[in-house]
């Protein structure tokens, strides 16, 4: 079948912008979806998936510590409170206490006892507790320098999510 050249015409006016389109929705198609940690500024550079996958690491790591120092922080609350609870103890026993007898003594230095050891180990976790929590603010500072409000791609991210 034979175009005239009218119909030939409008043809190529009809497929030339759609040809001249393709490349562009080829590009639209590609770009990548980005996103960030935080409010990273639009034309930053992108996170490799090496850095990415060691700042998704670290946030991964942030939040485990998190979680831990606060159930350590809620045992050591807790701790304290027995602690103060078992002194206003000892202190009303120890005004209605009978001096003269061994048996009401040996109790109050049993209780007395009692609550030393547990504010031995309550001082013995503090340090360890405040060297966690040190350690979680080094690690929140190094996310905010390394990662935080850096652009990456979703891809990448997809990626490392599913092993890649």
């Amino acid at each position: 079948m034979f175009l005239s050249s009218v119909s030939l015409t409008r043809l190529i006016r009809v497929l030339l912008p759609c040809v001249c389109a393709l490349p562009l929705l080829v590009q639209a198609a590609d770009k990548a979806k980005e996103s960030s940690f935080g409010k990273a500024p639009p034309k930053s550079p992108l996170l490799s998936r090496n850095e990415l996958r060691e700042c998704m690491a670290l946030q991964e790591k942030n939040r485990s510590t998190l979680a831990d120092t606060s159930k350590l922080q809620t045992q050591l609350g807790h701790d304290k409170e027995e602690i103060v609870r078992l002194a206003a103890e000892l202190k009303e026993t120890l005004v209605w206490l009978d001096q003269t007898s061994a048996e009401q003594v040996d109790q109050y230095n049993a209780k007395a006892a009692a609550r030393t050891k547990l504010i031995e180990a309550y001082e013995a976790r503090v340090p360890a507790y405040n060297a966690q929590v040190d350690a979680l603010k080094a690690s929140r500072d190094a996310f905010a320098k390394n990662c935080e409000n850096r652009r990456f791609d979703e891809r990448d991210e997809a990626d490392i999510k599913s092993g890649k």
